[in-house]
């Protein structure tokens, strides 16, 4: 038990608050309070007659118990049930500031086998948690990040649901009723709650302000086509109120559909295109660079590069229905990279000769990738290592996405030690 919360703490942390709103208790309703910018995931708490119904807990005990502060200043009423939306870290790992003798722990039946999965592959969530949010980098330098380091997790929060549900489930708690439905999009286990009487939706981490991570790059598929038919179901509620598990809180039934109607419409867009160009016979990179979104919606606040990108949902979406194979033959039993990046050398009169051409490259991308190249021949070339490891800060540096950042300045990093 010990092993699996030590492992869940820093599980596979999804969506990265990349607005950073700032930190604070926001009165959306009566009932409903969100808190923002006290870690990566907001925490949701219902007030009802008699109890606190909390949804989501950030990937923090110590995020969550700050959280929770500002909480009681506004009511001392105990927990009752704690929901989490999905298995990612950011909503599960602050669970035992809430948990009290009574409380209930509710979650989609899909969830324990996400936990398994990820548990299976520790070793490797840790290191890509560490890449994704930057844990080696110094704090100002970081694009996505936790309140916690993906490295050394500290405190355990995560507590195992009580409750668990296959595609709905429904309750009623201090004069509050509550409605659960099993959405797939961000996750296999991924659900949304409605509250009918306030008209507010809790849509996890199917909307927030940026284009979706349809395609993580460190991680598993995602159901790309159920999490634009998630949205479709979201908009038939006709919300007045979108309290969404990062960014903002929304408010209005027009804009509020307006917003997932476009969501819906952008992740459609991008899945119809790649599949039109697979049909087509094109490689990946050409899709990859064909691939855009209509200008209505490129232009949109709420769908901006910050946390998933366009290119990187072409690459999820030809992952998912293609094999590994490129049709490309060379592709097929490729030889180690070594031996031809040997072979180029030799070609080009040894490694000054590309060397000298990546300095006068104007290009980080094609320094990046002719430094590869002497590298993967020769490990221990200094001038290779230094002018990949400035490719890479320059690469970080000019990101706008997140993730993207972090990747590039890690990896900068390492080549400088």
């Amino acid at each position: 038990m010990k092993r699996l919360a030590s492992l869940l703490l820093i599980a596979s942390v999804a969506p990265a608050q990349y607005l950073n709103p700032s930190r604070g208790l926001n009165k959306v309703t009566e009932r409903v309070y969100v808190a923002t910018g006290y870690a990566l995931g907001n925490v949701i708490y219902v007030l009802t007659a008699k109890s606190i119904v909390v949804v989501d807990t950030t990937e923090s005990p110590a995020a969550a118990r700050a959280t929770l502060e500002e909480m009681r200043k506004i009511s001392s009423l105990p927990v009752s049930y704690i929901v989490y939306t999905h298995f990612h870290g950011d909503h599960i790992n602050g669970a035992n500031v809430f948990k009290g003798d009574g409380t209930r722990i509710i979650a989609q039946r899909n969830h324990v086998e996400e936990m398994a999965k990820y548990v299976m592959l520790g070793g490797y969530n840790r290191r890509l948690n560490a890449i994704q949010f930057g844990s080696a980098l110094p704090a100002e330098k970081r694009g996505a990040r936790l309140a916690i380091d993906a490295r050394n997790p500290g405190e355990r929060g995560y507590i195992q649901p009580d409750v668990l549900f296959d595609e709905e489930y429904r309750f009623e708690e201090g004069g509050v009723k509550f409605e659960l439905y099993h959405t797939l999009g961000e996750t296999f286990d991924h659900l949304m709650v409605w509250m009918p009487q306030e008209r507010v939706l809790l849509p996890g981490d199917l909307f927030y302000e940026s284009f979706p991570m349809l395609a993580s790059p460190m991680k598993p598929d995602r159901p790309i086509t159920g999490w634009a038919a998630s949205l479709d179901r979201m908009r038939k509620l006709h919300a007045a109120y979108l309290v969404p598990s990062h960014t903002n809180p929304q408010a209005g039934e027009e804009k509020i559909d307006t917003i997932l109607a476009n969501y819906a419409r952008a992740i459609r867009w991008v899945h119809d295109e790649t599949v039109k160009r697979l049909n087509l016979g094109l490689p990946l990179a050409q899709i990859r660079e064909e691939v855009k979104l209509p200008d209505d919606l490129a232009s949109l606040p709420y769908l901006q590069p910050g946390y998933g990108t366009v290119p990187w949902s072409v690459n999820g979406i030809y992952k998912e229905y293609t094999g590994w194979y490129d049709f490309l033959p060379a592709n097929l039993n490729p030889g180690p990279k070594a031996a031809l990046s040997r072979a180029l050398i030799e070609a080009s009169g040894g490694s000054a000769a590309i060397l000298k051409r990546a300095a006068r490259e104007t290009s980080p991308q094609l320094v990046l990738e002719l430094t590869d190249v002497v590298l993967a021949a020769e490990p221990a070339n200094r001038e290779a290592q230094a002018m990949r490891a400035a490719a890479l800060e320059k690469l970080g540096q000019s990101a706008t996405n997140t993730v993207e950042r972090n990747v590039y300045l890690v990896a900068a990093q390492v080549e400088k030690q």
